[in-house]
C-alpha cells in the first residue's frame, strides 16, 4: 500500500511551528514523524518534526523505541525533558489517568496509584508544592456515608458509595490535562 503524503499546508504549519528545526535537537533537514505510528494519521498534533538521525535512531530502532503515550506529550508541551530517562519514574506513575473508565468499579486500586503520584512528587524538588496540588486534582474525595441502624443490607448507603465512587473518576477524568500541565511544569525545577 503505497504510504499518503501529508498535504502541504499541514506539512508547512508543522515546520514553521518547530522553525524547520528537528524537534528533538534542533537539527537541520527534518522529516514528520507521525507520533501515533499511523501514517495515514496528519492530524497536526501527531506531527512531530525530527531530523534523520533522531527519526532513526529514536522511532524506527526496535531497541529504543520512545513510548507513543510520551510523544503526544512532548508534541503537545515541547519540552525536551519528557524525552529524557530521568521523566520516565514519573510518567509510569500517571499512565493510569489514561486508563480510567467512568464506570469502572476498581476505585481503590486508582486511589493508590494517585497516592503513589503525590508521594513521588512529593520527593522531587518543589515536591511540596506541586504533591499539594495533586492531591487536589486526583487525591481520594472525602467520603462521608450515612448507614441506616439495622442488621439489613442498606440500599441507600450502597447508592452513596457508587455515587462517590462515580465522582471520583469523574474528577479524575476531567483533571488529568491539569495533572500533565502540572507535571510538566514540574520539570522546569528539577537538575537533570
Amino acid at each position: 500500500m503505497a504510504r499518503e503524503s501529508i498535504p502541504k499546508k499541514i506539512k508547512e504549519a508543522v515546520l514553521d511551528e518547530y522553525d524547520h528545526r528537528c524537534a528533538v535537537c534542533a537539527g537541520d533537514r527534518p522529516h514528520l514523524h507521525h507520533v501515533n505510528e499511523d501514517a495515514t494519521d496528519n492530524d497536526p498534533m501527531n506531527l512531530l518534526p525530527l531530523c534523520p538521525n533522531c527519526h532513526l535512531r529514536d522511532q524506527h530502532n526496535p531497541t529504543k523505541k520512545i513510548d507513543v503515550g510520551k510523544l503526544k506529550l512532548f508534541r503537545k508541551y515541547k519540552d525536551p525533558t519528557i524525552l529524557k530517562p530521568q521523566f520516565h519514574p514519573i510518567y509510569e506513575r500517571t499512565l493510569f489517568l489514561n486508563e480510567i473508565e467512568i464506570n469502572d468499579s476498581n476505585v481503590a486500586e486508582i486511589e493508590n496509584r494517585a497516592k503513589e503520584l503525590i508521594e513521588f512528587v512529593a520527593s522531587l524538588e518543589m515536591g511540596d508544592f506541586y504533591s499539594k496540588r495533586l492531591n487536589e486534582l486526583v487525591g481520594p474525595l472525602k467520603r462521608v456515608f450515612v448507614m441506616a441502624l439495622g442488621g439489613g443490607p442498606d440500599p441507600h448507603y450502597e447508592r452513596q458509595r457508587k455515587r462517590a465512587n462515580y465522582d471520583y473518576r469523574e474528577k479524575i477524568s476531567q483533571n488529568k490535562d491539569d495533572v500533565y500541565s502540572l507535571i510538566v511544569e514540574l520539570l522546569r525545577y528539577q537538575k537533570w
